[in-house]
């Protein structure tokens, strides 16, 4: 039988479905983020102007993701399980993953929907996740590379966890299909970075880069100075 593994991004606690005595109904997600559009109507000009790309790259809304768990137990234990299941994810920041998608996983806020739907001894909850547009990857570039999950036909090694800096050092970071931030942390040193002609000083500990998402394929990161660095970037897809 199918179902998620529900971790509770607060607390890193983490359990699965069958913990609970639940099995995953559907098969979700089964809704689209929709794309963040923007057109200016120019009188005397035919249609309107799409610049949806050309402010800061295709951007996405989030997403609804229903959730129905099922299970079966004692008519007499049903209010108990409920009461305990609601109080431990109900309107929590969780991260959800997919028996059948193991590698990711969705995050958003996770809500109960409704009264538990009870027949007998068999029960039902309606769920649902507020979740952000993308699914993630569940290995970031700072974990050291693992052969069992990379794929020989599409998959990309990124492996940034440790980078010395001594001078100048071109560094390439593949984005993915989607423009997406990346982080920066300083472990050591003193060390400046430029990307796509600006100079930023690091310091110490993690630094985002909220205006200046990753393109697909190849960005290249000059590094000044001496030191070590790591960048945190993790893949997306929808």
């Amino acid at each position: 039988m199918e179902g998620i593994t529900i971790k509770k991004v607060k607390t890193g606690e983490e359990k699965h479905s069958s913990d609970w005595g639940f099995i995953l109904e559907n098969s979700m997600p089964q809704e689209t983020p929709a794309p963040k559009v923007y057109y200016v109507d120019i009188p005397g000009r035919h249609g309107k102007l799409d610049l949806t790309e050309d402010l800061c790259g295709l951007r996405f809304n989030g997403r609804h993701i229903p959730i129905c768990l099922g299970g079966m137990k004692e008519k007499s234990s049903w209010p108990d399980a409920y009461s305990k299941f609601l109080n431990a994810y109900h309107g929590q920041k969780v991260e959800i993953t997919l028996d059948v998608d193991p590698e990711w996983y969705y995050r958003g806020r996770f809500l109960v929907k409704g009264s538990l739907e009870r027949v007998a001894r068999l029960g039902k909850l309606e769920c649902e996740l507020d979740a952000e547009p993308f699914k993630y990857r569940k290995v970031s570039t700072l974990e050291p590379w693992k052969w069992d999950p990379f794929s020989f036909v599409d998959g990309i090694i990124r492996n940034y966890g440790d980078i010395a800096v001594d001078g100048n050092l071109e560094f390439r970071v593949v984005g993915d299909e989607h423009n997406v931030e990346f982080e920066i942390l300083l472990l050591s040193g003193e060390v400046s970075v430029s990307f796509r002609g600006v100079e930023h000083p690091l310091k110490p500990g993690r630094n985002v880069f909220y205006d200046y998402g990753l393109n697909k394929g190849d960005n290249w990161l000059t590094f000044t100075g001496s030191g070590h660095v790591a960048i945190d970037y993790k893949e997306v897809s929808l």
